[in-house]
């Protein structure tokens, strides 16, 4: 089964390996492959589709749905968040919280801010060799925020976009980065939506601003981000790292952001800094990777 090549026999359900295992099939399903999601159902799950009206029951009704419809659709997630809460060792919900972006055939793209929940619980399954072994399997997959749909569709909404006029948005995509947040958050960001990161706790944690607006706190240190990814983050100064496609200008001692935010620049390290975002600008202009 594709499930056992993310979920270990030997390793019980925990709310971690279930959020991955969210993450892994939320981002294949919107690379039209349902195959993982189709092989975490259980049997008798309960199906709320993300259209209005849309409701099945059984893994064998949503199979014969999915199979009924073809999808000339392709999807772009972007800054995907989830937060999960387990009920004892055999239980646990979480909850994916993303903006997809549809691509129609017509060169139109609409994007919707989607939630969705997972229930998940553990089953005893029983392979051809007689085998039996627990797994997670999905109870209940619940899109909470349904939109209107067109008559014609029932699964794919292939006609999505005479019902629906939605934001015309595409974002840089970048680098998928995942970062652990505060009360059972994961976050897993395109590099393009993150602008900058300010420490926070002491230095131990980092609050990061991203395009849309929002801040969110991660556990990850300033020193530790910026060590992690120095190929799409500069840091500036020992409490800021900033990602150098948005920076608007810099001057002595300090970087522009957008929204006219400056961060400083220590004096001592104002050239070095200075010569490293140019470095940068001029790998960027030639198509090579900074280093």
């Amino acid at each position: 089964m594709l499930i056992a090549k993310i979920y270990p026999e030997k390793e019980c359900m925990n709310r971690q390996t279930v959020t991955e295992l969210s993450v892994s099939l939320l981002l294949k399903y919107y690379d039209n492959d349902t195959s993982l999601f189709m092989d975490c159902l259980d049997e008798e799950v309960l199906w709320y589709g993300p259209a209005e009206g849309q409701f099945l029951q059984g893994k064998k009704a949503l199979m014969d749905a999915w199979a009924a419809e073809s999808n000339p659709l392709t999807f772009t997630v972007n800054d995907l968040r989830t937060t999960a809460v387990s009920a004892g060792s055999g239980m646990c919900v979480v909850v994916l919280h993303y903006s997809v972006i549809t691509h129609y055939p017509s060169g139109n793209n609409l994007t919707i801010f989607q939630r969705l929940a997972l229930t998940w619980c553990e089953r005893t399954v029983q392979d051809e060799n007689g085998k039996k072994s627990r797994v997670p399997r999905i109870l209940l997959c619940n899109v909470t925020n349904p939109h209107p749909k067109s008559d014609e569709d029932n699964i794919y909404p292939v006609h999505f976009e005479q019902v629906y006029a939605g934001i015309s948005v595409i974002r840089d995509k970048g680098d998928r980065l995942h970062f652990t947040g505060l009360n059972n958050t994961e976050y897993y960001l395109f590099s393009g939506s993150i602008l900058w990161g300010d420490s926070c706790a002491k230095g131990r944690r980092s609050e990061l601003h991203l395009s849309d607006g929002s801040v969110v706190e991660v556990t990850m240190s300033v020193r530790d981000i910026a060590g992690a990814y120095p190929s799409l983050f500069l840091r500036c100064h020992s409490s800021h790292f900033v990602n150098p496609l948005f920076v608007n200008g810099i001057r002595r001692f300090a970087v522009r952001m957008p929204g006219g935010v400056e961060l400083p620049i220590p004096e001592k390290g104002y050239t070095a800094f200075r010569k490293e975002f140019e470095h940068f600008v001029a790998q960027k202009a030639s198509g090579g990777q900074h280093a």
